[in-house]
Order: C-alpha cells, then sequence, then structure tokens
C-alpha cells in the first residue's frame, strides 16, 4: 500500500518536471528567434564633401636662423682693459663707445713721435734753404775770373819776352799761374755740381724723414684710436669675454691672435639660411626676380608658431651641393623685439607654384591600404563604398587628390573603423579642427616633392 502510494506520488512530481523543462526550452527557443531576427542600427559617420579649389603651392624646407651681421670686438693694441661701457645681452647702438683700454703709454707715444715729426719739419726746412750751390757758383765764378787775369798777365809777358822787355823767368810764372788757374776752375765745376747733387739728395732726405715721421705720427694716433672701441654695427650685444683689469691686446709673440672681447649680432631683420632642392631651383630662381616672400615657422610652447612678420629672399648661391643636390637660399625677416635668434632651426613656407581647380578633401579621409591609397564615400543608395586614388600634397588638414575622386563625393572622415563596404550608414557633416576656405594653401612635405600645375 506504502509502495502503491509512493508511486503515485512521485509521477506527478517528474510529469510536472517535465513541464518546466519544456517550457524553459520553450522560452529559450523563442528569445533565440527573436535576437536572430533584429537587426543592428546603421552607424553614424561624419561626411565632408569633396570641392574644388584654388590652391597656392608651398614647400616648407627647414632653415636655420642666422645674423646677417655678427661682429667680434677684439683688442687691436696690447694693455689694460680699464673701462666697459655696456651690459652684458643689451642693445647696442652703431658708434657706441663700449670698452677702453689704458690709453696713456699710448698718449706718450704720439707725443714722441710728434715732436720726431717736429724735427724732421725742422731738418727739411734746413735742406731747403742750404746755399751750397750757391757758394759753390760763386766760388767757380771768382776762379774764372783769376783764370782770365794770369791768362792775360801771360799773354802780356809772352810779348815783353819776346820783345826781350823781360826776363823769360816771369812768363814761366804767369804760364804756372794760369794752369793752376785752369785746375782750379775744374775743381770748382765739380764741386758746384756736387753742391747741386747733395742738394737734392739732402732735400730727398728730409722729406723722406717727415713723411716717416708724419706715419709714425698717424700710426701713434691709430694705437691711441685702438685703445677706444665702438660698436661698429647696432644689435645685441653677447657676454663680456674679458673683464675690467685684464691684460688685452694682439699675442707678445706676434702669432696673430687678437683677445675677443665681445660680440654684436644682428637681429632685426634676422637671415635664414635655407636648403632647397635643385628642382626648384628653375621656379625660384624666377620668383626672386618678382620677390620671393617667406613665412617661418618655429616650435613654441604649445606646438608650432607662425611668426607674425614675412620675409623675403634675397640670394641663391653660385652652385648646387652635388652630395645633397640642393642649393643655398638665403632670406631676410623682420624680427622686431628679437624674438628669434641666430642658430635655431626652423621651417620656412615658401609659395612656388598654383594649382588651378583642385579637388580637396580632409587629410583624415585618405587612407593606406595593402590596395592603395583609398577614400571610403557614401553612395547614392546610402552604402558604403572604396575609392582607389592618387592623392598629392596636404596642408592646413586637407590633402589633393589627382586621380580617381571627383567634386560632390560625400568621403567619410569621421567613423571609419565602424564601417565596411556596402555597409548603409547614416552621415552627419564631419566635424574639421579647422575649417577650409578657397584661400587654402596646399604646402608640400619636401621641397623636392612639391607637384606640377
Amino acid at each position: 500500500m506504502i509502495h502503491l502510494l509512493d508511486t503515485m506520488a512521485g509521477r506527478p512530481t517528474r510529469v510536472m518536471a517535465a513541464g518546466i523543462v519544456t517550457t524553459l526550452a520553450l522560452l529559450i527557443s523563442g528569445c533565440q528567434h527573436q535576437v536572430e531576427k533584429a537587426a543592428p542600427p546603421a552607424p553614424t559617420v561624419g561626411v565632408y564633401e569633396s570641392k574644388r579649389m584654388s590652391l597656392p603651392i608651398e614647400v616648407a624646407p627647414n632653415g636655420t636662423t642666422r645674423s646677417l651681421e655678427n661682429v667680434t670686438i677684439r683688442a687691436r693694441v696690447r694693455g689694460f682693459l680699464t673701462e666697459r661701457h655696456f651690459v652684458e645681452g643689451a642693445m647696442v647702438k652703431k658708434g657706441q663707445l663700449l670698452l677702453v683700454i689704458d690709453e696713456e703709454p699710448y698718449q706718450v707715444a704720439l707725443q714722441s713721435a710728434k715732436a720726431r715729426h717736429a724735427e724732421a719739419l725742422a731738418s727739411l726746412k734746413k735742406a731747403e734753404e742750404s746755399k751750397g750751390r750757391e757758394v759753390s757758383a760763386a766760388t767757380l765764378e771768382l776762379d774764372r775770373a783769376q783764370l782770365l787775369l794770369a791768362q792775360i798777365q801771360e799773354k802780356r809777358n809772352r810779348s815783353l819776352v819776346t820783345r826781350h822787355a823781360a826776363p823769360v823767368e816771369d812768363l814761366d810764372k804767369t804760364e804756372a799761374d794760369r794752369k793752376r788757374w785752369e785746375s782750379q776752375l775744374d775743381a770748382d765745376r765739380a764741386n758746384l755740381e756736387q753742391a747741386k747733387a747733395d742738394y737734392d739728395v739732402g732735400l730727398a732726405s728730409a722729406r723722406a724723414q717727415v713723411s716717416a715721421a708724419a706715419a709714425a705720427v698717424r700710426d701713434a694716433e691709430l694705437n691711441l684710436g685702438y685703445c677706444r672701441m665702438h660698436a661698429p654695427i647696432s644689435g645685441r650685444i653677447g657676454e663680456a669675454r674679458m673683464k675690467v683689469g685684464n691684460l688685452v691686446g694682439p699675442d707678445s709673440g706676434g702669432g696673430g691672435n687678437f683677445s675677443e672681447l665681445a660680440t654684436i649680432q644682428q637681429l632685426d631683420p634676422m637671415g635664414v639660411d635655407i636648403k632647397l632642392s635643385s628642382r626648384e631651383l628653375e621656379r625660384t630662381t624666377t620668383l626672386m626676380a618678382s620677390g620671393l616672400k617667406v613665412q617661418l615657422v618655429r616650435m613654441g610652447p604649445t606646438g608650432l608658431v607662425e611668426h607674425p612678420q614675412s620675409g623675403s629672399g634675397y640670394f641663391i648661391d653660385n652652385s648646387v651641393d652635388e652630395t645633397t643636390s640642393t642649393f643655398l637660399l638665403k632670406a631676410s625677416i623682420p624680427n622686431p623685439g628679437g624674438k628669434l635668434l641666430p642658430g635655431e632651426y626652423v621651417k620656412v613656407r615658401m609659395v612656388i607654384d598654383h594649382l588651378q581647380d583642385a579637388v580637396v578633401v580632409p587629410v583624415p579621409s585618405v587612407v593606406e591600404s595593402d590596395a592603395g591609397t583609398v577614400v571610403h564615400v557614401v553612395d547614392n543608395d546610402g552604402k558604403v563604398a572604396v575609392r582607389k586614388v592618387v592623392a598629392g600634397q596636404s596642408h592646413e588638414g586637407l590633402r589633393v587628390i589627382t586621380k580617381g575622386l571627383d567634386a560632390g563625393a560625400h568621403v567619410i572622415v569621421d567613423g571609419l573603423q565602424m564601417i565596411r563596404p556596402g555597409l548603409s550608414v547614416k552621415t552627419v557633416p564631419a566635424e574639421l579642427t579647422r575649417k577650409e576656405t578657397a584661400g587654402t594653401t596646399i604646402t608640400t612635405a619636401e621641397a623636392s616633392t612639391s607637384p606640377r600645375s
């Protein structure tokens, strides 16, 4: 009896359990069927309508700032530095007194040179007023008269001897006198020539001594002037490399080394040395004739910062570097306030050409894939399509598409990670980091890769 009741009691329990299992199975199956039937919502992507623009093309090569004028102040005379008239790092003006070397030894040297010059002038005056030639000429004339008298006396005695009116001894004596005065006259002529030569030589020597003394005075004046050093240009002066009290000047051994005292660099305008690819030489040379404008971009506290003033190119070197196939371009950029310093690496932007009616899209929309460069567009059915394109240069958030895409295409910019070809999507205007306008400039990454119109 008990066994029968147990059997009857257990049967409804198993039946109930079986019913519960069947119900749960039906519920789970129904849920799975509902999940499989629910379609996922279409993703929302940001799109940009490709457009045509007329764009200037820029190159953006690297450059190095340098001072257009850079002067090192050196001590040209030897002595102790006694005065300094500038503050290190301050702006100085052309002609401003900067440093003074002890002047007293050079003042004494100048006075001594002036005294020697005065002595030479006195010697010159003495040589110019010499009467040696006049004395020799007078002696010659006197002896010529004596010769004439001796000749007359000889002639008279000869006549008397012929008439036996005078002894022969008188004739011999007068003949000897005549010969003596003839010899004396020859000597007087030689003395006169010598006096003339001595006068010319003495005068030339005196004049040379005056010139030498004047040069010594000028040299002493220069050396004294070198004691006071003035700024040859306007600019910012660096640190004082020699302090007051130091002995400065050329090497005592005559090695040709002069003490460096300070350096002045012109900061406004600032020069920039730029290396450009030789491919750009022809276009750059042409632009130089009409005025090549340059814009400097440098690293600031929060990233790249554009210098507020634009400059211009003024020099192209006369050769191309055979190692790098680049040429040197020099530019000058206004630098009020000295915010740029020499030796800084910068970017320099220059417009070298123009693209007319070019198709542009945002840079993030251009994807480099295994199949090449592509963009994803939304077709007329609202589905994603892939377009293979040829992309050119980019700047300020836009990139030029030279082939494979026309204006008016809805290019996907945001949400590229959520799409696949053929997927239906919802579109909203893409949020660009920078609004592009028709005046956008296209810049090449390197000067050697800029496109042609």
